[in-house]
């Protein structure tokens, strides 16, 4: 694990410090996250455009938020276990996040199966058996669902490799 470096407005390099100033605008808080990609510029925009290209897609709040939530889990990252507020604040993704991390299923089969599959392209890298695909677009998913979900995934794993690495202490806007 190496050392930890929480940056703030004054610390992290000036190409962060934009990004940094936009979090706190919109949420006037940094979380412990953020403070740790500050470190590289290019980590924390990375971060902050796969969460709002998540945030845009076809896929809803709900299906986001399962997205990002299974592949935390999947990836066991101790911080991004609770829902993501970058990608709202619906009540119902806290339920369904804490019944991802308690190993329940979701009542909601059309959910249930986006986190199966989830959890499936996380665990086997993306090497998940055509079967397993087409049990996600049996669901009601589309070949562009699947594409998002990759883009989720790719959001959780820079949040949780980074986490890993770092030991990133869980703060109030993570838990």
């Amino acid at each position: 694990m190496l050392p930890l470096q929480l940056h703030d407005m004054e610390t992290a390099p000036d190409s962060s410090r934009a990004i940094m100033a936009e979090v706190l605008g919109h949420r006037g808080e940094l979380p412990n996250l953020l403070r740790i990609l500050a470190e590289s510029p290019a980590a924390i925009d990375a971060y902050r455009h796969l969460a709002t290209l998540l945030s845009t897609s076809s896929l809803t709040p709900i299906e986001q938020q399962i997205v990002y939530v299974a592949a935390a889990h999947a990836n066991q990252c101790h911080y991004c276990a609770a829902p993501n507020p970058i990608l709202g604040d619906d009540p119902q993704a806290g339920e369904m996040a804490s019944a991802i991390r308690r190993g329940e299923r979701l009542d909601d089969p059309r959910l249930q199966a986006l986190r199966r599959f989830v959890a499936a392209m996380t665990e086997q890298r993306g090497w998940v058996p055509e079967g397993q695909v087409e049990s996600f677009l049996r669901a009601g998913f589309t070949r562009e669902n699947l594409l998002e979900v990759i883009t989720g995934i790719a959001l959780v794993t820079l949040s949780s490799y980074a986490n890993h690495i770092f030991a990133t202490p869980v703060d109030h806007l993570a838990a």
